[in-house]
């Protein structure tokens, strides 16, 4: 069991790392949104990680099958909400960051990055291309240890966007107009090319 959550941990971790249009999202979040609204972001991810996770440790393959099947709608779909996301942080006047209050707000910050996670084939394939790697094996009828392993996940995963959220909330207020606009140009184009 201590194994399990450990490499959980580790592969939350890893895959949280690259900065894909999705982290993205969240860097950009924290920058202009605050550190609230860009954790809350990269939770949703977190989450999304998690809940793949434990398809993947329970070897659902029928939901894994409903992802891999319809990727390239999926895809599409996905491709449409980067493309929206990017155009939105494009055409963002640079101003000074302006945390982002209000539940609804806030919820819709994580609802979003989970949506975007969960509809994204590219998550599965990593999930399930981490665990051959790390040779992470469930025994049938686990769920347990599943859980355990998703919670490990979500745990590696969160523990990143923390660390990111801390770091770029203490750097945001020092960040000069031009900075906020080349920030905002660079990251508003890689999403929208990715979308693409």
């Amino acid at each position: 069991m201590e194994t399990i959550f450990i490499k959980g941990l580790i592969i939350g971790f890893v895959i949280a790392v690259p900065i894909g249009p999705t982290g993205l999202l969240c860097t950009s979040r924290s920058l202009y949104g605050g550190s609230s609204y860009g954790l809350l972001s990269g939770l949703g991810v977190a989450t999304g990680d998690a809940l793949a996770g434990g398809v993947a440790a329970l070897g659902l393959t029928m939901v894994s099958n409903f992802f891999f099947e319809r990727h390239a709608w999926l895809n599409f779909l996905v491709g449409l909400v980067f493309c929206y996301f990017g155009i939105r942080i494009l055409i963002t006047s640079p101003a000074k960051p302006v945390p982002i209050i209000g539940q609804s707000k806030l919820l819709g910050g994580y609802t979003s990055t989970l949506f975007m996670t969960l509809t994204n084939p590219a998550t599965f394939a990593s999930v399930f291309g981490m665990f051959a790697g790390w040779g992470v094996k469930i025994p049938k009828d686990e769920y347990l240890s599943a859980a355990l392993l998703a919670a490990a996940i979500f745990i590696g995963t969160a523990a990143w966007w923390l660390a990111i959220g801390a770091t770029l909330s203490f750097c945001r207020n020092g960040l000069s107009k031009s900075a906020i606009s080349t920030i905002n140009i660079v990251s508003g184009a890689l999403i929208v090319a990715v979308g693409v």
